[in-house]
C-alpha cells in the first residue's frame, strides 16, 4: 500500500536529485527520506532513483511513476483541506502557462486574491509564448491559457473573452508617410507584425457588413505584442495589435489610431485544462476565478 507521505519525499528527491537536499526541505533525517524511498519501491515493486555518490536521478520507472506520485500527494492535500479550512479543498501546487502580455494584464493583478482566498494553493505560472502541454507530466501544467486555441477531446477549451484589436501607428510616421485613407492603403505602407516568421501576411479588417483582406510583406516581425507596439511608438510603422496592450501609448498620444472605423477581427481567448480525469479542486477554482475577474476587464 502506498503511503502518502512517501510520496511527498519521492517528489521531492526528484526535484531536487539529492537525498540530504530533500531531508533538508522536509526538515527530517535523511536516514528518513531513504527509508521511505525504500518503503515506497517496495510498495510499487519497482527502482524508482538511482543513487549515485553526487546525484539522485530517475530510473524510467521512476518518470512514468512521477505524474501518479504527484496526483496522490496533490488529492491527499486536497483531502486534509476539506476539513482545515472553508476553500472548497483547494490545495497543492497549481501550475499555469500564459503568454506575457495577457498574463500581466488580466491574471497577474488578480492572483493576490485567489492566494488569499486558497491559502492552500501554490501558484507556478510559465509566461512564454511556447505552447507547454497541458497534463501532470513531467514539464507539463496544469492550466494553459491561449489565443486561437483548439483542444483535443480530453481537454475542456473554455472560452473567456474576445480580444480587441486597434491599428495604430506614432503620429511621426504618419507625418513622414501620410496616413492611409481606406484598407487597402496599409500594402503600401510599413507593416509591423506579431507572430512567427510561418504566420500568414494578412489582416482582416471589418466595417459593419464589409469585409477587408489585406495582404502585406511585414516590414518588421516580433513574437511580442508589447515589443510591437513600442516598435510602432518608436515611428517603425503601423501595427495591429491588441487593444490592452496599445490603450495607454495611445491615452498618451504615443500612438494614434489607424482607420478607426475599420476593427481588426477580435481573437478569442481559451482556458485549457484536462477533463479526462475530475479536474483538481484547485484547477476548477482558478478557472472560475479567472472567468470572473475577465468579466470586469476591458479587453
Amino acid at each position: 500500500m502506498i503511503q502518502l507521505s512517501d510520496t511527498r519525499v519521492f517528489l521531492e528527491v526528484a526535484a531536487t536529485g539529492s537525498f540530504s537536499e530533500a531531508a533538508r526541505r522536509l526538515r527530517m533525517p535523511k536516514s528518513s527520506v531513504s527509508r521511505q524511498i525504500e518503503r515506497l519501491e517496495s510498495a510499487v515493486d519497482r527502482r524508482l532513483l538511482t543513487r549515485g555518490a553526487r546525484v539522485v536521478a530517475l530510473t524510467e520507472d521512476g518518470r512514468d511513476f512521477l505524474p501518479h506520485a504527484r496526483r496522490l500527494h496533490d488529492c491527499g492535500v486536497e483531502a486534509e483541506s476539506i476539513f482545515r479550512s472553508c476553500a472548497g479543498g483547494a490545495g497543492g501546487r497549481l501550475t499555469i502557462s500564459a503568454t506575457g502580455p495577457f498574463a500581466r494584464a488580466f491574471v497577474v493583478p488578480h492572483l493576490p486574491a485567489f492566494l488569499d482566498r486558497y491559502p492552500d494553493v501554490e501558484v507556478a505560472l510559465w509566461l512564454t509564448p511556447a505552447r507547454i502541454e497541458v497534463g501532470s507530466g513531467p514539464g507539463q501544467v496544469d492550466i494553459a491559457i491561449r489565443l486561437r486555441s483548439s483542444a483535443s477531446a480530453d481537454l475542456s477549451n473554455r472560452k473567456l473573452a474576445d480580444i480587441g484589436f486597434w491599428t495604430v501607428a506614432a503620429p511621426t510616421y504618419l507625418a513622414a508617410h501620410g496616413a492611409p485613407e481606406r484598407p487597402q492603403d496599409l500594402a503600401k505602407h510599413r507593416l509591423l507584425e506579431i507572430g512567427p516568421p510561418n504566420k500568414a501576411h494578412e489582416v482582416e479588417l471589418r466595417r459593419g457588413r464589409d469585409v477587408v483582406t489585406v495582404r502585406y510583406a511585414p516590414r518588421l516581425q516580433i513574437d511580442d505584442p508589447e515589443a510591437v507596439c513600442a516598435a510602432a511608438e518608436g515611428g517603425a510603422g503601423i501595427a495591429v495589435v491588441p487593444q490592452f496592450v496599445a490603450a495607454r501609448p495611445v491615452a498618451s498620444g504615443a500612438l494614434v489610431r489607424v482607420l478607426p472605423e475599420w476593427a481588426p477581427s477580435p481573437v478569442p481567448v481559451h482556458v485549457l485544462y484536462r477533463t479526462d480525469i475530475a479536474p483538481p479542486a484547485r484547477v476548477r477554482a482558478f478557472v472560475d476565478h479567472l472567468s470572473a475577474t475577465i468579466i470586469d476587464c476591458e479587453i
